[in-house]
């Protein structure tokens, strides 16, 4: 597993690409003519998904070199190059400007702003997280990820880094709220314990559930960190 210096070394990497797209994401939003209110959403949905896949692809690129190299310098046998992702968001990216824009025609239309600044830039970050997930199962010598978090993280991301146990299903989500700086590093040491089934569950995708199925799951969520 790459050392605590590495993982932190990657966070921050990711800390600064999360700073560009706010900035770029400000210096938009006054463009934006807000006298015309539908002039005004179309741009944003032109804008956010272009925005999503630029720095999505710096995010990833990031990643994998940031894989190869500290493969490279943990003497990990074989050869391998790390792969790099798309964001698992990006299809996404259009609803969520739209969504966002409804606010263009409200009497606060700020708020669209204020709504899509955490959530751009975690589907930016995604694009990292899964490229280092992805990576680790097309890397023969990597028995999955594991999640580190920040000293200040909530107890939601610290349930889920779950005391440094390893993510091996190739269908987990990286779970992540707006402001999440977790990264997902590789562990290369084949006696890592996986995380259990409650981690899994707590990690699913809520994208596509009812509103009804979301509650359900947050409710789940909840007893899960009492006991954690």
């Amino acid at each position: 597993m790459p050392s605590r210096a590495d993982a932190e070394r990657l966070r921050l990497a990711q800390a600064g690409v999360r700073s560009l797209v706010e900035r770029d994401l400000r210096a938009m939003f006054p463009s934006l003519n807000l006298s015309r209110p539908e002039d005004a959403a179309a741009a944003l949905r032109a804008y956010v998904p272009a925005l999503v896949r630029q720095y999505g692809e710096a995010a990833a690129t990031i990643s994998a070199d940031w894989y190869d190299e500290v493969r490279a310098a943990g003497h990990v046998p074989g050869r391998f190059r790390a792969v790099i992702a798309e964001s698992p968001y990006q299809d996404a990216s259009e609803g969520l400007a739209r969504r966002a824009a409804g606010a263009l025609f409200t009497s606060t239309p700020g708020d669209a702003l204020t709504a899509l600044l955490p959530a751009v830039g975690k589907y930016v970050l995604a694009a990292g997280r899964q490229t280092i997930a992805t990576s680790t199962l097309r890397d023969p010598r990597a028995v999955g990820w594991q999640r580190v978090t920040r000293s200040d993280s909530c107890a939601f991301c610290r349930g889920l880094s779950s005391r440094g146990d390893v993510y091996k299903e190739a269908t987990v989500h990286f779970a992540a709220h707006g402001d999440c700086n977790c990264a997902a590093v590789p562990s290369w040491d084949q006696h890592a314990p996986e995380v259990d089934v409650s981690v899994y569950e707590a990690s699913r995708r809520t994208t596509g559930m009812t509103p009804a199925q979301k509650a359900d799951h947050n409710a789940r969520i909840q007893t899960w960190l009492a006991s954690v």
